[in-house]
């Protein structure tokens, strides 16, 4: 069976080909920043996940509570988060993603996408189309939340 025929090998090299382009891009972004993996990963995840309180947040990235504290006081230095108070229960402190977060992971996901931009013109509507049908079947599919 060729690739052609078999839609999960299909996927599956999609998958590649996208997960492969897009590290490549947010990488070649990241390297115009002033933020490490691990900063850009936590400002990402408190972007898309947070409000967070600390501990949840160094349990998701596998770190130490001492060096998820490190990270969110370089991100506060750059104004890209904040900690906050919970309004239901004032003594659990909060780690939010502030407007100059929100601005970074905004820009670095467009960037690290614009490759799609360069997938053949001559793709026509109609198959533009049947792309987004069957894009918007699996993602409604997965039982996931975006992302």
């Amino acid at each position: 069976m060729t690739e052609q025929n078999d839609p999960l090998l299909t996927m599956e090299n999609w998958a590649k080909l996208y997960f492969f382009q897009s590290l490549t891009e947010f990488f070649n972004y990241l390297k115009q920043t002033d933020l490490s993996l691990l900063q850009a990963y936590a400002l990402a995840h408190l972007f898309f996940k947070g409000p967070l309180k600390m501990s949840d947040l160094c349990e998701h990235m596998l770190v130490s509570p001492a060096a998820g504290s490190q990270l969110i006081e370089r991100l506060e230095k750059l104004e890209m988060v904040a900690r906050i108070s919970d309004p239901a229960d004032r003594r659990v402190r909060k780690i939010e993603v502030l407007e100059k977060g929100k601005n970074f992971v905004q820009e670095n996901f467009r960037f690290s996408q614009s490759w799609i931009t360069e997938i053949p013109a001559d793709i026509t509507p109609e198959q533009v189309s049947q792309i987004t049908e069957v894009l918007f079947m699996l993602l409604q599919g997965s039982g996931r939340k975006n992302p």
